[in-house]
């Protein structure tokens, strides 16, 4: 699976509004707990203030003797309808009850009346406990306290104790606290949102107009003409002049570049043309002086001396040397100029090997060095004239470069395709002159007393005429033991269909 990859616009816009939750989030929830501490806070010190001032009146002379037990309840009604959050207020005077009030809601509703039926005497001092019933959240506070009463019938104070007990409905608190959540999330909100304005306005600043010139850089590959187009005043839009200066410099030195490849190119069109003319007007001569060799050998003229028999061979011998340096030099011109084109056909290899040991049959015979053929049968769509000039240019080099041992001619099918081999034992080729033996009018020796004869184009045509065929060339070499020289040819190169079928025919009837 493929990693999820994000612009730069996204990277920075996502990084700055988490960095916003981050810090407005516990913020947001910090600032909610802090308020409903304080919000409980105060409502324990109104109600416990407001028990205290209830207990203390409770317990005057004035409502336990002067007032009687219908004026007192209206008293506690009267405190009741002040308070609309109380729902029940039960006060006991030394274990007399005064007041016992509770509102509408309670009479309604059993579950809370169960609520406030306390059945223990709550401990001394202020306690409280809190309750969910439905959509009632109920805070009940206990206050109890001790007391001196005035025993009528003894005319003593009674030391006894004093309880007052009420419910509070804290519906009103929760709703205060929910709209304090709301204003909050509201601002955590407006913070994200404005993390977002913030982001796309530093987006525009910086990474626009980095994106820009990345853009820019994607339009060059296509269009050399494409500039950085960044008006920020700052780093960003030198950058993208510093660019466009180097774009202009890339396109002027593209330009001059191609003006010297138009001009190499003529220079090396004339020295084709002109190689190809000079060889022709070197080969004019040299069939003549050939000839009248070849007449002078035969008697024509008369008879000749041994000396002079030995002195025709050599001029006729030079000749014919002379007139193989020329045919390289043409050939070379003409692939260097793109005018040697294969002339694809059915070919067995095995025949051209056949017909190629023979033609040099006699030069290997002249240093006593037997050829031996192993070759397989195998039908190429290929230019036959050029794949026998590969193998008479591997062999001749063999010969030229071994003075004793063998010359051993390998062809195989393997992996689809036919590699063909040419192994000499001679002197062999040393690591660091492997790689440029194929390199136009290169020799191993190439000093002016060199033994071997040429102008090192063999290896160069052959390199030229394998690829002309989709194939590859390589040697390998022991100093002391000899070469080997392989070409590979594809089996199957890409043919239109005519040449297929014919590919196939020849096959068919090896």
């Amino acid at each position: 699976m493929r990693p999820l990859r994000l612009s730069l616009r996204y990277k920075f816009v996502f990084t700055l509004v988490g960095f916003t939750l981050l810090v407005a989030l516990p913020l947001g929830a910090l600032s909610l707990m802090r308020f409903s501490n304080a919000l409980e806070e105060q409502l324990n010190l109104r109600w416990e203030t407001a028990a205290k001032g209830w207990l203390a009146s409770f317990e005057s002379e004035t409502l336990l003797r002067l007032l009687t037990p219908k004026q007192r309840a209206e008293y506690c009604r009267s405190l009741l309808r002040d308070q609309p959050e109380l729902l029940v207020l039960h006060v006991t005077v030394g274990g007399t009850p005064v007041c016992l009030v509770h509102s509408d809601e309670i009479s309604d509703n059993s579950e809370l009346q169960s609520l406030f039926f306390f059945k223990e005497p709550p401990p001394p001092g202020v306690s409280q406990q809190k309750h969910r019933l439905g959509n009632f959240h109920i805070l009940k506070l206990s206050y109890t306290r001790p007391v001196a009463v005035f025993d009528v019938l003894s005319g003593t104070q009674i030391e006894t104790s004093s309880l007052l007990q009420f419910g509070i409905n804290m519906v009103s608190v929760q709703a205060q606290i929910r709209r304090e959540m709301t204003m909050i999330a509201l601002i955590v909100l407006g913070y994200v949102l404005l993390g977002l304005v913030i982001a796309f306005t530093f987006y525009k600043m910086i990474l626009g107009p980095v994106e820009g010139l990345a853009a820019a850089l994607k339009r060059f590959k296509r269009d050399p003409g494409a500039r950085a187009s960044v008006r920020s005043g700052d780093e960003l839009e030198t950058l993208a002049q510093e660019f466009n200066q180097m774009a202009d410099v890339i396109a002027e030195r593209k330009k001059e570049l191609e003006e010297i490849n138009v001009a190499l190119r003529k220079a090396n069109r004339a020295k084709s043309d002109f190689l190809a003319v000079m060889s022709h007007e070197l080969k004019t001569p040299l069939h003549a002086i050939r000839g009248y060799s070849q007449l002078l050998l035969e008697g024509v003229d008369g008879p000749i001396t041994a000396a002079q028999h030995e002195d025709l061979q050599n001029i006729l011998n030079s000749g014919d040397h002379l007139l193989e340096l020329i045919d390289n030099i043409l050939k070379f011109s003409k692939i260097e100029a793109g005018e040697d084109r294969p002339y694809f056909e059915a070919a067995d290899l095995s025949v051209i090997a056949e017909e190629t040991i023979k033609s040099v049959s006699a030069l290997a015979r002249h240093k006593n060095l037997p050829i031996e053929s192993d070759v397989e049968s195998c039908v190429l769509h290929a230019d036959s004239t050029k794949l026998k000039q590969i193998l008479l240019n591997l062999l001749s080099n063999a010969i030229k470069y071994t003075e004793r041992g063998k010359i051993a001619v390998v062809g195989r099918v393997h992996n689809h395709e036919y590699i063909l081999t040419v192994s000499d034992t001679g002197l062999g080729i040393p690591a660091h002159e492997r790689a440029r033996i194929f390199e136009p009018f290169t020799q191993l020796d190439g000093s002016s007393t060199r033994e071997s004869q040429g102008v090192g184009l063999g290896l160069a045509i052959v390199k030229k005429y394998v690829e002309m065929h989709h194939g590859r060339v390589w040697v390998e070499s022991d100093l002391g033991q000899g070469s080997r020289f392989s070409v590979a040819f594809p089996l199957e190169p890409q043919l239109d269909s005519d040449s297929l079928e014919e590919v196939r025919h020849a096959r068919s009837h090896r």
